[in-house]
């Protein structure tokens, strides 16, 4: 508003002290046009840190709220790829918080549009009606231009996701894919995602090549539409030299905030299309349902009762308190269902897993992780030392030595001891460092270093040898002894070192026992576990 008042004031200048001679009011009004810029320059300077500060404080916000999200315990139906997340969380958010910049930057252009609007209806009724009439349709006529832009930044920034998130993949599994000769294939993938990416924002950019265009032609002339309507008013005799000169930058003046007030329709395109995508995530169907109930107190009971759940269907077994219970499965599909129940990554479809008699359902997911222990398969650790990855923190007393038994228990210890540094080895993220055997080790020793009341492990041994493998079936019993744990395995080892063993079917249990009987009377069992 102050920078729409200075053609104002210098017409004033002109009218008053100029074009009359009087000294004294040119002082006076020099003086007020010196307030009036010390103003502009005051309003702008805290106003742009304010703006600024809204701006970064909202992004963390909306980047807290992704995140909050992206940890919930419920976890999500259909999860995004970690590089799908890390775009949401960063560029989206980012989007979605600068719409506050940019309403704050178009609510000031409108401002200084309706300061001008106001000036000129004082100097001329006909200049300021065409201002405030006027400019609603020319808005109105941008944010139409602006709907093809819109489109084109939705479809741009969810192929520029896709393309970061196979680059993450890929680069997360570089060692992986060198083992199976798929480096060309993979290449081959982010190559196409990131043309297809490439394409998408050159097209956005000239469509908003377009746009600026028509901002700038529409608003041009509509400026040059109220210079023209004013030096004939002029010629006329209807203003003054003075108001000549207020019209004719106020007409100059308008074209910047106007383009300015056009533009809004941009960025609400951006911020729309960021919006849409941060909703997505944040409205996400959780994999599980909430629960209320406190964790029962009691030995470690877990139970499954008629359960279906994906590849599981009619599922009855019981793991009782204290025992180490063998669980062999028709695959890997069935196996991962079942930890995941246990874990409560995922709910039955019908039937109920159940701790102590309580239904896990009824219970908060990050209590029943806390007393169901059962990480996943694929093993993953963290950049950090050893010994942080097994019990973060752990320095020496109780923490220390339950840190030291679950590594003994893992034969962890020798992965220490083949490093330089041993427990204080730093291991690189995502333990990329180690071998395949070395990581599902220390993988081990965290989960046992947890002495949760029920754990439960599935194929904790597969990348170790038949030697160290039939140490660890010895040691993970004694060290969980009087503890409930489920050992999901075909390893014939591991089996041996079980007081019972259950074996799933395609319908239920088909088998129970030792494995020693299993071995002997049970010839499906006997070569599947050998096989």
């Amino acid at each position: 508003m102050a920078e729409a008042l200075v053609p104002v004031m210098i017409g004033v200048v002109i009218d008053q002290a100029v074009a009359t001679g009087d000294t004294g009011a040119l002082v006076r009004w020099l003086v007020v046009l010196a307030l009036l810029f010390t103003g502009l320059l005051l309003s702008w300077r805290f106003a742009a840190r304010a703006s600024a500060v809204v701006e970064q404080r909202g992004a963390h916000a909306v980047r807290m709220s992704v995140l909050n999200r992206a940890l919930s315990p419920r976890g999500m139906r259909t999860a995004p790829m970690p590089g799908e997340l890390f775009s949401v969380a960063t560029s989206d958010a980012l989007g979605v918080a600068g719409f506050t910049r940019t309403l704050s930057t178009k609510l000031a252009a409108a401002a200084g549009v309706i300061a001008a609007a106001v000036s000129l209806l004082m100097i001329s009724l006909p200049l300021g009606l065409l201002v405030l009439l006027g400019t609603p349709p020319v808005l109105l006529l941008m944010q139409v231009v602006a709907k093809p832009l819109e489109r084109r930044t939705v479809h741009n920034q969810a192929l520029a996701a896709r393309a970061g998130a196979i680059a993450g993949d890929m680069l997360s599994g570089l060692r992986v894919l060198g083992g199976i000769g798929a480096q060309g294939v993979a290449a081959r993938r982010y190559r196409e995602a990131s043309r297809e990416s490439l394409a998408a924002t050159l097209r956005a950019e000239r469509t908003q090549a377009w746009y600026t265009v028509a901002a700038d032609s529409v608003t041009g002339a509509f400026v040059v539409l109220v210079a023209v309507l004013g030096a004939f008013m002029v010629a006329d005799g209807a203003v003054t030299p003075g108001e000549l000169v207020a019209v004719v930058g106020l007409a100059q003046y308008l074209r910047g905030p106007l383009i300015d007030v056009a533009y809004f329709g941009a960025g609400l395109a951006a911020s729309r299309a960021s919006a849409r995508r941060v909703a997505d995530l944040l409205n996400a169907e959780g994999a599980v349902g909430t629960g209320a109930s406190e964790v029962p107190s009691g030995g470690g009971e877990l139970r499954l009762d008629g359960v279906d759940a994906g590849p599981l269907r009619g599922v009855s077994l019981t793991a009782r308190p204290g025992e180490l219970l063998g669980v062999v499965t028709l695959d890997a599909v069935q196996a991962r269902a079942l930890s995941d129940l246990c874990a409560r990554r995922t709910d039955p479809e019908a039937g109920a897993v159940l701790l102590d008699g309580v239904a896990l359902s009824d219970l908060d997911p990050d209590a029943v992780r806390r007393a169901v222990v059962a990480p996943p398969h694929d093993p993953v650790l963290f950049a950090g030392t050893l010994l942080d990855n097994v019990v973060p923190g752990a320095e020496e007393g109780e923490a220390g030595d339950t840190a030291l038994a679950a590594l003994r228990a893992a034969c962890a210890d020798e992965v220490a001891d083949g490093l330089p540094g041993g427990l204080r080895a730093m291991v690189a993220e995502r333990g990329l460092s180690l071998s395949g055997g070395q990581r599902q080790r220390v993988a081990l020793a965290r989960a046992l270093a947890t002495r949760a009341r029920v754990l439960v492990l599935h194929d904790p041994t597969t990348s170790v040898d038949p030697v160290t493998e039939a140490r660890i079936a010895d040691d993970v019993r004694g060290l969980r002894s009087g503890a409930t744990t489920l050992l999901i395995t075909g390893s014939p080892s591991l089996l041996a070192a079980c007081d019972r063993v259950v074996v799933i079917g395609e319908y239920g249990v088909s088998h129970e026992g030792t494995h020693a009987a299993l071995l002997s009377e049970v010839p499906a069992y006997r070569e599947a576990v050998l096989a």
